[in-house]
């Protein structure tokens, strides 16, 4: 028996309608499933049925979070999930920014209204009490490349400049760029790996991901976006403003969830960090003014331990 039969049999066909007919209630606002324990939570939901569009898993913590990335893709593949973490490392309260992280998080947005096949985005308190960039904004920041079409090299380098990239010999960081002829290499804020376009006139030829450490091309691509880095464009929003209102919601514990991003939306800097004379992304509490409405299907499960 493989893991996609055993997440069936969890969810039997009486289970099955019932939760369906509960998602599928537009007057519902919340649903509790209780008696979840260990991985059972994810699996219930890797059974579901694709809504068309992502949902949200906040788990209580970083580690808590880690799991149910970890049981949903393994289920469903790594295409159907992804994390939105903290862009910061430690705490917010140091002002540390996390790179990989922040591009983790671009990549959810960018992904969750144009990715049929992205199910999940699971996340925590800490990254909620964080801001995003708005729609708007990173559609004025994110630069589309296809295979075929037709670019001017130099108006490119000056979109990148103007956007905060940096123009290096080799790139190894995001924001970093490099020309080398007919070969535009690029490390956006929106994918783990950098890019490699190869133009033939005005004209791009190929799109390749390549390794940063042998430099190697790898795989193919005929359609790209290169975002900026976003995080430091505006005052931006908080994530359950940015999705859909409508948006399904699987919290362990709704009241704890609030409560752990109020916590940490009031911390201030530590005196190390405003040393240092770190800056953090500003600190959302939109979501104290979110519609309970819009909330209509918070599912909350409850682990037996």
């Amino acid at each position: 028996m493989d893991l996609k039969q055993l997440c069936e049999k969890i969810l039997t066909p009486g289970r099955r309608e019932a939760v369906e007919s509960a998602v599928n209630d537009n007057s519902c606002r919340r649903i509790s499933l209780y008696g979840l324990a260990g991985s059972s939570a994810p699996m219930l939901m890797s059974a579901l049925p694709s809504r068309g569009r992502p949902m949200l898993v906040i788990g209580d913590s970083l580690d808590d979070a880690g799991y149910l990335y970890h049981d949903l893709s393994r289920v469903l593949g790594e295409s159907a999930v992804l994390m939105f973490p903290s862009g910061y490392k430690r705490s917010i309260k140091y002002g540390q920014v996390d790179p990989p992280s922040q591009i983790m998080r671009t990549e959810v947005l960018n992904h969750w209204f144009d990715d049929p096949s992205l199910r999940y985005v699971v996340t925590y308190p800490e990254a909620l009490a964080e801001h995003v960039a708005t729609r708007d904004t990173i559609e004025a920041h994110t630069l589309q490349l296809a295979v075929g079409s037709t670019v001017d090299l130099a108006e490119t380098e000056k979109w990148l400049r103007e956007n905060g990239f940096q123009e290096v010999d080799y790139v190894y960081d995001p924001g970093h760029f490099a020309v080398r002829g007919s070969i535009l290499d690029i490390y956006g804020y929106s994918c783990e790996e950098p890019f490699r376009i190869d133009f033939f006139g005005d004209e791009i030829e190929s799109i390749r991901t390549f390794n940063i450490e042998t430099q190697l091309s790898e795989s193919k691509h005929d359609r790209i976006s290169i975002t900026s880095n976003v995080s430091q464009q505006g005052k931006g929003e908080s994530l359950l403003d940015y999705i859909p209102a409508d948006t399904l919601l699987w919290v362990r514990d709704a009241d704890y969830t609030l409560q752990r991003i109020e916590a940490i939306s009031t911390e201030t800097f530590s005196d190390s960090a405003l040393i240092a004379g770190k800056r953090c992304l500003p600190r959302s509490n939109s979501w104290k003014n979110r519609p309970r409405s819009t909330m209509r299907c918070a599912s909350n499960w409850n682990p037996i331990f």
